[in-house]
């Protein structure tokens, strides 16, 4: 999480407030098909950010921070030095700004997030968690600077590599939480391509195959539901269906079910 500025920028008192309209699911589903298109034609690291910044803005968010949370994360990069902070669209003054105070070692929602199987919202941190008053600061802090409804999103690399994605709107526009399962899966495939391009890695993925029931289990998780509701859906014991996808991810080389859907979704097994 990294306010961009740091002379008290933006104000506490603003007043007006955007609700956005939520976009439609068959909208939705074409933006994460065209966004994945869209990274796969990027060669450049700079390209993959650029279009995670088109696809986040359609979701209502304009600020966005790539932050690398353990030395194997920046190492699996290739960083010249270790750095937290991959690449952000936030004014350059406040990144030092923000190094410069250590907000990294106590930023509740970098120590937070990895632990997180989902999206953390911000907001939650300050509702739900006991801070001190340093990790209290840091979130007020951010709001006060015209960060508002403040997501971030874990990734994980396949050799233990821990990164967050944090994400911000301009105004204090009432989040659609529907959304989350789709920012996801659009930060997942953003950190799988920016990692691609930054290791110059061409190789293309081995043939996979998934059957009927692991497809329809990976499609109804990519469509936000839970493992009960998806039993629910076809008439399965919720065990059955975990089973599926469990399987499923060691087909996709996946740490976890999101991972295993866009893996699917880029392979064209499946079509959210």
């Amino acid at each position: 999480m990294i306010p961009d500025n740091t002379n008290k920028p933006g104000s506490a008192n603003t007043k007006e407030v955007i609700v956005a309209s939520a976009p439609s699911y068959e909208t939705e589903a074409l933006r994460v098909t065209d966004f994945i298109d869209r990274c796969d034609q990027a060669t450049a690291p700079q390209g993959v950010f650029d279009a995670f910044r088109h696809a986040a803005g359609h979701f209502g968010y304009h600020r966005i921070a790539l932050v690398a949370v353990t030395a194997a994360a920046q190492q699996a990069l290739g960083l010249a030095e270790l750095s937290p902070v991959i690449t952000a669209n936030v004014p350059e003054e406040w990144i030092r700004h923000y190094r410069a105070n250590s907000y990294e070692v106590y930023d509740p929602v970098l120590l937070q997030t990895p632990h997180e199987e989902g999206p953390l919202v911000w907001d939650d941190l300050l509702r739900g968690v006991q801070l001190s008053p340093k990790q209290r600061r840091v979130l007020i802090e951010s709001r006060d600077a015209g960060l508002f409804n403040g997501v971030s999103i874990p990734l994980h690399g396949p050799r233990g590599e821990t990164y967050v994605t944090s994400l911000a709107t301009e105004h204090a526009a009432a989040m659609h939480r529907a959304n989350l399962a789709k920012l996801q899966l659009v930060a997942i495939q953003f950190m799988i391509s920016y990692s691609r391009t930054v290791r110059r890695d061409t190789e293309r993925p081995a043939s996979v195959h998934i059957t009927d029931r692991e497809r329809e289990c990976l499609t109804w998780t990519a469509r936000g539901k839970s493992a009960w509701s998806i039993g629910k859906i076809l008439g399965l014991s919720e065990h059955t269906v975990n089973f599926h996808l469990k399987r499923s991810m060691v087909k996709l080389d996946a740490t976890n079910r999101m991972q295993a859907v866009v893996a699917a979704v880029r392979l064209g097994l499946i079509l959210p």
